[in-house]
């Protein structure tokens, strides 16, 4: 090794080769340099980010690339760098440590651990110095040489004590908790932290949450509460007009840093474009409002233009920062906007979206105000034709003509960095996502595209006995798959299946499901997070974070199959999902909101419409015309003879099938509706 660079150098991770060329002597996660730890008797230094995060990027410059900070670091640790997008498993152990450390948790993550992989302490973000009541890494360093030096037992002992308290936290049951009490519970919960100004919830930073708008659609239908489509929409139609929207590009940005929704970070993630438009997908059946059709379309014109690789799958993530600056691709100065768009169009672009001769930007890290504008919805074009004196039309027409001079301009910076692994959790999301939206609208270019997605999984990673595997970089599949990858894949596979009526699709998805329940299945319910044990402690998660977790998912995969081939053993397994995740449904139910979507599956009335062929272009339309959301589509599969033999014998084609029973035969999609609807009041 020379001092340019480090162990990190044949890693395939784009964040690993972001430190391949620190002065700080990094190793890759795995057996050797825990080896060296032990040989050398010092303590581990475990960073954990990302390659689109900002402040890894921000930490980096400050001390990974110092050779202060460098020497400080090898002099007493042994130091392992973590690509989180590529171990979610780690990430999610150790951002427990952390979280029951320190009270709070984020990335960068850093960690001090013994030789044998316990936590010991844990950070976020480190200063190269301390300042204002922050540990810089440089005092870090003394005095933890000085405390492994004298106390190392109790260091280790106090590892060992934090890993115990993590496990018997996810030990505890819950018997029966299949009660609408949960979702009642929840929604009162998301009326109090709701923004009735601004849609949200919460203050600042704002997140988009989709998996709360997700459940108050539900909550919606179920309860007939008017309340929960307002704040959806609410929430919604703030996203949309707010900067955390690209108005020229599309997509969302990570998350608001202030409560308007006009300041964004400006990372845009895989993961938050498939639940925003899963989220848009079941708004736009509610509601029927061309303007959310119209938020789905913008989000695939994005993620054609930007995110997808190859013609195939699709990529993970763009960065916040370019030119060594968060947002600087994205913002203007209102010179910039005045040399492109000329006098009379920067003015009523201006107006529109909000850009001020001093800038309205501001820096999250100091709060300063840049000269520099962030696009967003400060005025309605109608409000601007009045200013000006002119009609809507011709407003419009000028703002269609300023954002197209606009995207050219701004195609011709220097774009954010983009990570380019493929990762079959984020596609299989993305997968379940465009089915949806193709369910919702009809519009086949969804489904071409999930189709696409589903291709390539099937060529590229999913194996001949289920297994899947977690990244695709370099032409090469490997990491062998983790809960998130088979839950979300599972998912995108039986919606595919729901909205192309290939039976393919649903023995893909039910391959997967059996070789999830052979290698990650806990005999108490639910699903490890991993099938590997290179952490000290395997874990298992049963809260929905930024977006939900893969036991949420399966509890609705579950019983999505137990529905299909009428198996009540595979109801069960479900319900032993929500068992295990015990009283934090009941205590904590917005950390639960996807899960919580599913249990209302399973308190029903739920019901699988079964088709004997690929539905209709005219049928999709009647389908979707109505939102049903415990309404699935399946097709006469070959394990379900006795549905075609129903079939057959009353003439009907369509069968409505419950969780305990098939009614009498339909003749067409809007009859099996109405009956749906009959039933539902009945019940």
């Amino acid at each position: 090794m020379t001092t340019s660079t480090n162990f990190l150098i044949k890693e395939k991770s784009p964040y690993l080769q972001q430190h391949a060329h620190n002065p700080v002597a990094w190793y890759p996660w795995g057996d050797e340099p825990f080896n060296r730890a032990k040989k050398e008797n010092k303590p581990v230094f475990l960073s954990i980010g990302y390659s689109t995060c900002h402040w890894c990027h921000v930490m980096e410059k400050e001390s990974f690339e110092d050779m202060e900070v460098a020497e400080a670091m090898n002099n007493t640790f042994i130091s392992i760098k973590v690509d989180r997008e590529e171990r979610p498993d780690l990430d999610s152990l150790y951002m427990s440590v952390c979280q029951m450390m320190t009270g709070s948790g984020g990335w960068p993550l850093n960690l001090v651990l013994t030789p044998d992989r316990k936590p010991v302490f844990a950070f976020t973000y480190l200063p190269k110095h301390s300042r204002r009541n922050m540990m810089g890494i440089i005092e870090l360093c003394k005095s933890v040489q000085e405390l492994w030096n004298s106390r190392k037992d109790e260091l280790i002992d106090q590892g060992k004590k934090v890993l115990d308290a993590i496990s018997n936290a996810t030990a505890s049951r819950e018997e029966n908790p299949i009660s609408t009490d949960l979702l009642n519970g929840a929604y009162t919960e998301l009326q109090s932290a709701f923004d009735p100004q601004y849609g949200g919830f919460g203050f600042s930073p704002k997140f988009p949450s989709p998996h709360y708008m997700l459940f108050l659609l539900r909550y919606y239908h179920r309860f007939g509460d008017s309340n929960a489509l307002s704040m959806v929409e609410k929430t919604v139609d703030g996203m949309l007009a707010g900067g955390i929207n690209d108005h020229l590009g599309h997509g969302f940005h990570r998350y608001s840093t202030d409560h308007e929704w006009k300041i964004p970070h400006f990372e845009k993630m895989l993961y938050d474009q498939a639940m925003i438009l899963a989220s848009l997908a079941d708004l736009y059946a509610a509601t029927r409002k061309k303007k959310y059709l119209n938020a789905m379309q913008d989000i695939l014109f994005f993620l054609r233009e930007e995110m997808k690789k190859s013609g195939s799958a699709y990529r993970t993530a763009i960065d916040a920062d370019s030119e060594g600056q968060e947002g600087k691709y994205y913002t203007w100065t209102t010179g910039e906007l005045l040399s492109v768009l000329g006098q009379r169009d920067a003015e009523i672009f201006s107006y529109v979206y909000g850009a001020l001769p001093d800038g309205n930007f501001h820096e999250e890290a100091s709060g300063r105000v840049t000269a520099r504008n962030i696009l967003y919805v400060a005025n309605k074009p109608e409000n601007a034709a009045e200013n000006f004196g002119m009609t809507l039309e011709e407003v419009n027409s000028i703002l269609k003509r300023c954002k197209k001079r606009l995207i050219s301009a701004r195609s011709r910076r220097i774009a954010p960095h983009k990570d380019d692994k493929i990762l079959s959790d984020m596609n299989g999301l993305l997968l379940w996502a465009f089915s949806k939206c193709y369910l919702a609208s009809g519009n086949d270019e969804f489904l071409t595209e999930a189709k696409t997605i589903a291709a390539f999984l099937l060529d590229k990673m999913v194996h001949s006995d289920g297994g899947i595997m977690h990244r695709f970089i370099d032409d090469r599949a490997d990491i062998p798959g983790f809960l998130d990858d088979y839950a979300f894949a599972i998912s995108g596979f039986l919606k595919l299946y729901e909205a192309s009526g290939e039976e393919m699709h649903f023995k893909t998805a039910k391959l997967m499901q059996d070789y999830l329940d052979k290698h990650f299945l806990f005999e108490g319910g639910g699903y490890y997070t991993t099938e590997m044990n290179d952490a000290p402690l395997r874990t298992k998660e049963f809260h929905d974070g930024a977006i939900p977790g893969g036991n949420s998912f399966e509890l609705q995969n579950l019983l999505t199959f137990a529905i299909i081939l009428g198996r009540n053993d595979l109801y069960e397994a479900a319900v032993k999902i929500a068992e295990a995740a015990g009283k934090s449904l009941q205590t904590n139910p917005t950390f639960h909101l996807f899960m919580l979507s599913a249990i209302d599956f399973a308190i029903g009335p739920s019901f699988d419409l079964v088709v004997p062929d690929p539905l209709s272009t005219n049928e999709i339309k009647v389908f979707s015309s109505v939102y049903e959301p415990r309404v699935i589509i399946s097709h006469m599969l070959n394990s379900r003879k006795d549905l075609e033999e129903a079939t057959l014998k009353s003439g009907s084609s369509i069968l409505v099938c419950s969780m305990k029973e098939c009614f009498l035969p339909q003749t067409d999609i809007k009859a099996a509706l109405s009956l749906i609807e009959k039933v539902r009041a009945a019940s």
